[in-house]
């Protein structure tokens, strides 16, 4: 899938299943080799594959973006750019986003008539080998 046709997608799937304004996201996808990421957050390897930095937008490796799992990452970022304006705290930010990737890779399971219902956990698990 292309990323802004997927980007446009996981958009309205956001703004069916929360109150965000997905109408105000204006940050740049920045798709970059995953050392660049692993770099720039931990200064080397790391398990990191996207991160969301305000000043600079959504950071995501070169990937499948075809593949539920990566798309669910996608959408991971994309909630943190959106909760920029948010009062909630930092903790409490990361477990809607977690909340909302699950929902998400739970629905498009099912959807498309998966023989396993997807989760960031499976995910994990089944990417881990392909880091480094």
């Amino acid at each position: 899938m292309v990323l802004n046709e997927l980007l446009s997608f996981l958009l309205v799937w956001i703004s069916l299943n929360t109150n965000y304004e997905t109408s105000k996201f204006d940050f740049p996808v920045n798709v970059v080799k995953p050392i660049v990421i692993q770099e720039m957050v931990c200064g080397g390897r790391c398990p990191v594959v996207a991160f969301f930095s305000k000043d600079r937008g959504i950071f995501i490796s070169e990937m499948d973006l075809s593949d539920i799992c990566n798309q669910s990452i996608l959408l991971h970022e994309v909630i943190h750019a959106l909760q920029i304006n948010s009062n909630l705290e930092d903790a409490f930010k990361e477990k809607e986003a977690y909340e909302l990737q699950n929902k998400f890779l739970e629905e498009l399971s099912l959807k498309n008539d998966m023989i396993k219902i997807w989760n960031v956990n499976k995910c994990r698990s089944n990417q881990s080998n392909k880091l480094f």
